[in-house]
Formats: C-alpha cells, sequence, structure tokens
C-alpha cells in the first residue's frame, strides 16, 4: 500500500520584485524562504506529491537571474532564484486509512439530486465524499425542525455519522482540481465505511488529524 506522506526534494524558482530589495543588496535567505513557503502556501498541492506540509531541509539558493516585461518596459524587475530543497507531502491514494471529521450532510438526492452523503475533513484534506451507499446498514433521518435535530446517518443501534462526529474511513480513489488561472491544486478523495467492522464513527471527538 502506498504511503501518504513523503519526503521529496524539489527545484523551484522563487522571485522576487527588485523594488522589495535595497540598492544593491541581495535578498537574505529568511526572505528567500518566506516568499517560497508563500508560493507553496498558495499552490496548496500538485498531481505528483499531493499537499505541501512543510519545508523540512534548505539545500542550495543558486545564482540570481534578473528578467524583465519586455511588453510592458515600465513592469518591475524581477530576481528570481532557482531554490533546492526537500519538503513533507501527503497524497492519500485508495487503500489508505483515514480519520477526519463530518463537516457537511448532503441529502438532497432525496428529491432526484446525487445521492445522500457526507463530506468528511482531514488535515489539509477538505473534502473526502461518503456516500450513503458506502454506509452499509445505515440509514438517512431528515431534518426535524420541531426537535431541532440535524439530519444525518443512524444505524438500528443508534450509531449516528453527523456533523461533528468522527469517522474513520478508507480511500476509494482522489481526483485533482486544477485551477490554472489562480496556479493552485487541490485534492479531493471518495470514501467508504464498508467492509470493515473498524471504519465508522470513533470516539476521538474533534480529532482530524491523528496521522498529522
Amino acid at each position: 500500500m502506498k504511503r501518504m506522506f513523503s519526503e521529496v526534494e524539489m527545484c523551484r524558482d522563487v522571485a522576487i520584485p527588485a523594488k522589495q530589495l535595497k540598492k544593491g543588496h541581495s535578498p537574505r535567505h529568511q526572505q528567500i524562504l518566506t516568499r517560497l513557503l508563500q508560493d507553496l502556501l498558495h499552490e496548496k498541492a500538485c498531481r505528483e506529491h499531493g499537499f505541501y506540509l512543510a519545508i523540512t531541509a534548505l539545500k542550495s539558493i543558486g545564482n540570481i537571474n534578473s528578467t524583465t516585461d519586455d511588453d510592458n518596459p515600465q513592469a518591475d524587475d524581477v530576481l528570481t532564484f532557482p531554490v533546492s530543497f526537500t519538503c513533507r507531502t501527503f497524497l492519500p491514494a485508495r487503500g489508505n486509512i483515514m480519520v477526519g471529521t463530518v463537516m457537511k450532510v448532503l441529502f438532497n438526492g432525496l428529491n432526484g439530486g446525487a445521492a445522500p452523503a457526507v463530506l468528511i475533513s482531514s488535515g489539509p484534506l477538505r473534502y473526502a465524499y461518503l456516500s450513503y451507499l458506502k454506509m452499509p446498514d445505515y440509514h438517512f433521518v431528515p431534518p426535524n425542525s420541531e426537535e431541532e435535530e440535524e439530519p444525518c446517518f443512524q444505524k438500528d443501534d443508534l450509531t449516528k455519522i453527523a456533523v461533528g462526529v468522527v469517522v474513520r474511513f478508507v480511500v476509494l480513489g482522489r481526483r485533482f482540481k486544477v485551477s490554472p488561472e489562480k496556479r493552485r491544486t487541490d485534492v479531493y478523495v471518495l470514501a467508504s465505511v464498508e467492509g470493515d467492522d473498524t471504519l465508522g464513527p470513533v470516539s476521538l471527538t474533534g480529532c482530524d488529524r491523528p496521522y498529522m
């Protein structure tokens, strides 16, 4: 089974506007590292390695390169630095066991839409989609406005999967959402609590990052 966490070596060109530097001075390593962290935070993830969690080591910073936008002569010069570093990453794969907190119950499927399901958050993973089809022995309980009860999925023994409940689940698959205009990638997974008695609600209320 593929590990969810990895330590990978990466290379990036880090861009810093020349106007942010004092005349005749080179940027400090901390300034380059801060910009690198900002870039990774914005991009969030990549297809090859998944979510960026942390920079664990800075290997090297290469020689400075200066670039100018020829189409806009008035644009500020940009200094780029090739940076080599190691990064801790997180990429769920089919068969991985995860634990997360139910953030939302979806039930429009009862009116002919998508199948009823819940959305689970776990660490940097915002959306693990758990369909009721992958919740054997659970039945949907609609909201009750008179008793102020929220919708949930419930077994005959009254075990519930509802908002705020911590659930152990297995990953069935994953997909990526790429926003080229924002230079941002997100990761989503399909989840299941089927076929294993250890899967389903657990008692670690509020803990959605047991493996982080």
